[in-house]
């Protein structure tokens, strides 16, 4: 199991991120978008063949060492990572004191169970597309939307058919 926490969306936000990624496609030579149900905002990836119950008790306890209540996520500005097999295209997030709470909780928590976590500055973004090449004109502005950040979910990351396939696991709500 390659496991991760993260943020999900509701579908009309996944449904304004699908338009943004199509746009980019429409006027690239080449570009592989994310699926409309996978968009989410990853917090922390856990790796390979972890055991779900020590997933969920990472999830808990961070919760419980950095409690923070339900809050909003604002879209920002859109941005470019560049890769010499073509770029990863994503929209950013405005910045939140709550959010970096959470993450330096969760980190903190993941490090003291046992999890590595990664050591360089949290980057929150939403993939939109990649290995996107032939960019060929300006694109439109990003959408603005809001978050609810009231849940986090354990995801399961796998292959399915073919498809990169994201499914929910575990949720711990945030009050």
């Amino acid at each position: 199991m390659r496991l991760f926490i993260a943020i999900t969306f509701a579908e009309e936000i996944k449904q304004q991120l699908a338009s943004s990624g199509q746009a980019i496609a429409a006027l690239s030579l080449h570009a592989r978008l994310t699926r409309q149900e996978n968009f989410h905002l990853t917090l922390a990836f856990l790796g390979d063949a972890l055991e779900e119950a020590q997933a969920c008790l990472a999830i808990d306890t961070a919760l419980n060492k950095a409690p923070v209540a339900s809050f909003k996520l604002y879209s920002g500005k859109a941005g470019v990572f560049r890769r010499s097999g073509g770029d990863i295209h994503w929209l950013g997030l405005k910045p939140s004191p709550e959010l970096n709470t959470l993450y330096a909780g969760l980190s903190s928590a993941l490090a003291e169970i046992g999890f590595s976590v990664e050591n360089r500055p949290y980057s929150p973004h939403i993939t939109l597309a990649r290995e996107v090449k032939g960019l060929n004109s300006v694109l439109p502005p990003p959408p603005r939307f809001i978050i609810p950040v009231n849940k986090l979910t354990l995801m399961n990351s796998e292959q399915k058919h073919g498809l990169l396939t994201y499914t929910p696991i575990y949720t711990k709500k945030i009050t």
